[in-house]
Order: C-alpha cells, then sequence, then structure tokens
C-alpha cells in the first residue's frame, strides 16, 4: 500500500521462547506478567508480553516506533520472532484516515471544477483543512521511517537476534 506506516521484520534467534519473553517484559513497563513493575530498571514499552507474542507501546524511546506487534515461533534454539512495527496501532484507524482523505479531495476537486455551488470562503476552511491534513500524513510518515531503522536494531540488539529475510522463515511458521 502507498506510505504504508508499517513494517514487518523477521528475526532469528538462539534464545527459547522464555528467554525471548522475559527480555520483552524487562522493557514492558506494565505486562501480562502481574501488570505491575517489579524492579527499578528503565522500562520502554507498555503492553503485554508471553511466551507466544506481544503487543507492545512504546512509551520511553523517542527513538524507535510507536507500536509493536509479534509472534515468537519455533522450538529449542530455533525460535523466529516477527515483529509488525506501526506508526498507528491498528490498521483500520489508517485506512479510515485514507479514507477522509480522498473524500475530502474529491469534494474539494467538485468545489475548485464549479460541479458543486460552495462559497469561498467555506472552500478556503476546507482547503486548509485539507492541507493540513495532506501535512499531518507526511509527517506522521516521515517520522516512521526515520525510526525504522533504530527500532529494528533495538530488537535485534534485545533478542540477540540476525534479521532474515521471510523466504528463510519455514513454512510452517508463516501464518
Amino acid at each position: 500500500m502507498f506510505l504504508y506506516p508499517f513494517k514487518t521484520i523477521w528475526l532469528k534467534t538462539s534464545a527459547d521462547r522464555a528467554v525471548i519473553a522475559d527480555k520483552i517484559i524487562q522493557q514492558t513497563y506494565l505486562s501480562d506478567a502481574g501488570y505491575r513493575k517489579t524492579d527499578n530498571l528503565t522500562k520502554f514499552f507498555y503492553g503485554l508480553a508471553n511466551e507466544n507474542e506481544f503487543v507492545l507501546e512504546n512509551i520511553g524511546n523517542k527513538r524507535i516506533p510507536s507500536f509493536y506487534e509479534g509472534d515468537i515461533l519455533g522450538v529449542g534454539e530455533e525460535t523466529y520472532v516477527k515483529v509488525r512495527m506501526g506508526a498507528i496501532k491498528h490498521i483500520r484507524i489508517y485506512i479510515l484516515y485514507l479514507l477522509l482523505l480522498a473524500t475530502g479531495l474529491v469534494f474539494w476537486l467538485r468545489g475548485m471544477l464549479g460541479m458543486d455551488l460552495v462559497d469561498n470562503q467555506i472552500m478556503l476552511v476546507f482547503s486548509s483543512i485539507l492541507l493540513l491534513l495532506l501535512g499531518y500524513g507526511y509527517y506522521f510518515i516521515r517520522q516512521f521511517q526515520r525510526k525504522l531503522t533504530s527500532g529494528i536494531d533495538f530488537f535485534r540488539g534485545l533478542l540477540s537476534a540476525d534479521n532474515i529475510t521471510a523466504d528463510e522463515v519455514p513454512a510452517i511458521f508463516k501464518r
């Protein structure tokens, strides 16, 4: 999708599921492991994590993307982690934003071409709102693209993992 502010990466690590989940929980302020902060370490995420999956929101590191979802797949010393990084928590919010923007552009074009009789003051306000939405979308996507590399590096370092392509992952783990 055009300018889609989400990215999926695959990581391969030799740690087992419990170790990976523990490393993620250590970085998570509130997790499904008791919903409390158990130590004085700096926490970067709010969310839940277990040995199968994690859903995290970035609250403490301004250099990495805002939202992470992941699946921990594999057994033993061959564990694969599928990480979906995003600028927006849910894809449906992004689609709603695109639909709002597309609808606004259609009505703006109809007004500019004279197909609809619209007062000039209303058209000026509508144009400024539309430009504001376009600017916000551009800013949002640029911020995500700048944070993407450091987000990948953060998870690679946290899990002591190698970044691999989807072709290198066994077919049984792809869903």
